[in-house]
């Protein structure tokens, strides 16, 4: 018998949010797509009909989040930050957004947006690289940068940012300050690499 889409919509919301709360309460790494799917109340075989593995499920939380830390960060920008302010928007919304994500985030992390070599790249991940990329491209844009980072450039903010995820998933100062702390000190560091003098915003680099 077909299952209408109401009813997929409704089974996948139903995994998304039982698979939080076992992830949260045994661990990413000691939870299993069997504990999932009897939480959900389907067949084991049923889960792989929405999400091919464990670590695709995870990783489909944090991009929804991630997608919803974006769309805070555009209500909140008022067009009157510079550079370093509105990155560092617009990385704070992303967080914001991945907080209750943080008991089982750091696993997640480590095998979907791991920049050492995989075998197996994991789409989920790949994507929210790339989407979180093209945001910053656009943040850019909106500066003054009529150009384009080069690859360096890009990979060095990649590299930092993935450095900031990995600190505050396990940061216990008091509202993550030493987080926030970090990604000021990352996000003027990345400026002062793509305008050469740590100014603020992209106008001298207009053409």
């Amino acid at each position: 018998m077909r299952i209408s889409e109401q009813a997929k919509q409704e089974n996948r919301s139903r995994i998304l949010d039982k698979a939080a709360e076992i992830f949260t309460g045994k661990g990413f790494e000691d939870s299993t797509t069997r504990d999932i799917a009897l939480a959900a109340g389907l067949a084991a075989g049923t889960l792989f009909n929405y999400f091919p593995s464990k670590e695709t499920l995870a990783m489909t939380m944090v991009s929804e989040a991630l997608v919803q830390g974006r769309e805070d960060y555009l209500r909140r920008c008022t067009g009157r930050e510079d550079l370093a302010e509105e990155l560092f928007l617009f990385v704070a919304s992303g967080l914001r957004r991945l907080r209750p994500l943080r008991p089982f985030l750091g696993p997640v992390l480590e095998r979907s947006l791991s920049p050492f070599p995989r075998k197996n790249v994991c789409h989920e991940g790949e994507t929210a690289r790339q989407e979180h990329l093209a945001a910053v491209q656009a943040i850019l844009v909106r500066q003054g940068f009529t150009e384009a980072p080069d690859y360096v450039a890009m990979t060095m903010y990649w590299s930092l940012y993935l450095g900031i995820l990995a600190f505050w998933s396990n940061d216990t100062s008091p509202n993550q300050e030493a987080s926030q702390a970090l990604i000021d000190y990352s996000i003027r560091m990345f400026v002062q690499l793509i305008t050469g003098s740590g100014a603020a915003g992209g106008d001298e680099h207009a053409e």
